[in-house]
């Protein structure tokens, strides 16, 4: 043991030095028999041997301190084994030499056998199968039908224009027979009496049925006298104001035309007749009102009356 470490020993203080009084403690202070128990827990956690001093040296800084380390040495598939490995040299004394191939027939590959990572999820071989399957499809052209037609024979003219008869015919016939499940309204063509009825019921079938009869419904209620004379009139004012605008933009005044207002005139009877003349007078939407008005060469007829209640 060397005088240092004696003397640092002999430093360390056999007794505990002394320390202030601790505050009083809001524990509960322990009882007799437990002081007995627990002896073994008054071990102190202090070392009485300090640790060493940390070494100067940080280990982050590795490659500063450490100057004669050998260079890395890049490795790929295309090195080949060095003399200073220890296969080289076991290969040399078995009689290999540097540069020829292995085995006793001296037919084998000299280079180093290469490896590609594969980083797809196809199994092994996948790739080379779809490149080979591509490069023969891709080498011959699909020929056109123009050009075969251009190479055939009669016979074969004669087969051709047959089947596309055949075909023809059958398609005919399958769209005679199955034009009864045809939905006009829905433009749709069903295979079977099952999927027409299931069409027939659906929601979207009467959806397109009550939108045809609403267009319907809303083109004859436009061809009517009324809306023809309204559309006239609504006409007629646009024409109006435009040139009201085209006559204020020029400077000139154009005077709004009266409105003639024509009241109802009750119907006289002729003198010597005595059969009572009914004049009629109707309010938009409301009954129609008659009033009967007695011939008298004197008294003036009775006006209409402005109720629109039938009486």
């Amino acid at each position: 043991m060397s005088a240092e470490t004696v003397a640092r020993w002999n430093a360390i203080p056999l007794n505990r030095p002394e320390q202030p009084p601790d505050p009083p403690s809001l524990k509960r202070p322990r009882q007799d028999g437990q002081d007995e128990d627990d002896s073994d827990d008054d071990v102190s956690l202090i070392s009485r041997s300090p640790s060493p001093p940390p070494d100067a040296m940080d280990v982050d800084k590795y490659d500063e301190y450490y100057k004669q380390r050998p260079a890395p040495e890049v490795i790929t598939v295309e090195t080949k084994i060095q003399s200073t490995n220890v296969g080289f040299s076991m290969l040399a004394k078995m009689g290999w030499v540097e540069g020829s191939p292995l085995g006793l027939s001296g037919d084998g590959r000299v280079d180093p056998v290469p490896f590609y990572v594969k980083n797809d999820l196809t199994g092994l071989g996948k790739a080379t199968q779809d490149v080979r399957m591509i490069e023969s499809t891709v080498s011959t052209r699909r020929g056109l039908d123009s050009e075969r037609q251009t190479k055939e024979t009669e016979e074969q003219r004669r087969l051709r224009e047959d089947a596309v008869a055949r075909r023809a015919a059958v398609q005919s016939e399958i769209s005679t027979v199955l034009r009864p499940f045809y939905c006009e309204v829905c433009e749709k063509q069903f295979q079977n009496v099952a999927q027409y009825d299931e069409h027939t019921n659906s929601y979207a079938h009467h959806h397109k049925v009550r939108f045809r009869d609403m267009q319907a419904a809303q083109r004859a209620s436009r061809n009517t006298e009324e809306e023809i004379n309204k559309r006239k009139e609504k006409e007629r004012k646009r024409e109006e104001k435009e040139l009201r605008k085209i006559a204020k933009a020029a400077g000139v005044k154009m005077v709004k035309p009266p409105v003639a207002v024509v009241a109802p005139s009750p119907t006289v009877s002729a003198a010597g007749t005595g059969e009572p003349q009914t004049t009629g007078f109707k309010k938009s939407g409301w009954a129609t009102v008659s009033t009967v008005v007695a011939s008298a060469p004197a008294a003036p007829a009775e006006p209409p009356k402005r109720s629109g209640w039938a009486t």
